[in-house]
């Protein structure tokens, strides 16, 4: 694994969820972009020098996108070294003893769900786990305090949400967030429910 940290941004996020415990505190979570495409993660390992072409990464990682899950549905566990294992899962409801022995039942009733998990390598060699992670691979960087509020009504009567977004500084200034921010227009969109976590944004836009 390298030992050359990336910069990281991170936000200073509001807590709007009501039934949340720590309703109204700030978290800190990741800055992150527009999820990068197969096409986006080829050209990203061409600019690493790769001895291969752009035709054999494609083809490698459209593969990868195929042959996992099909081996995972079989129940068998892929390590990518140097990344992590992925790993199949089941979920489902308990089941007591009665019904387990009652000829008529059928345990697959009790099966919620089957999924595709992904755990970290945690080697000592190459360990991505939270804290290894961000000791060994990530600087991180104090970007911008976010908070997602309630900016009036639709046409149809649906809840519209606007994202303040500052740095820090002008955050710590203005005592929270500036007014011209709280009262201006900011980029949002239209939700039918309430509160809820913004998605994944870079430091521009929604």
């Amino acid at each position: 694994m390298s030992t050359n940290t990336i910069q990281m941004y991170v936000n200073i996020k509001k807590n709007n969820v009501s039934t949340s415990t720590g309703f109204g505190k700030f978290y800190l979570n990741a800055d992150t972009n527009e999820t990068l495409s197969n096409e986006g993660l080829v050209n990203h390992i061409l600019h690493h020098n790769c001895a291969v072409g752009r035709e054999a990464i494609a083809a490698v990682i459209k593969k990868l996108g195929e042959c996992i899950p099909e081996l995972v549905a079989q129940g068998q566990p892929v390590k990518i070294e140097g990344l992590g294992t992925f790993y199949p899962t089941a979920e489902s409801s308990p089941i007591v003893l009665s019904k387990l022995l009652d000829v008529k039942y059928n345990p697959l009733d009790a099966l919620k769900g089957i999924h595709l998990r992904f755990k970290p390598q945690s080697d000592s060699l190459n360990d991505l786990t939270s804290r290894s992670y961000l000791k060994a691979q990530v600087s991180p960087v104090i970007n911008l305090v976010t908070d997602r509020v309630q900016d009036g009504v639709d046409a149809e009567g649906k809840k519209k949400f606007k994202t303040l977004r500052c740095s820090l500084q002008e955050f710590r200034d203005a005592g929270g967030f500036p007014v011209a921010l709280s009262t201006g227009s900011q980029s949002g969109g239209t939700e039918s429910g309430g509160g809820g976590d913004l998605p994944p944004s870079g430091t521009t836009g929604d």
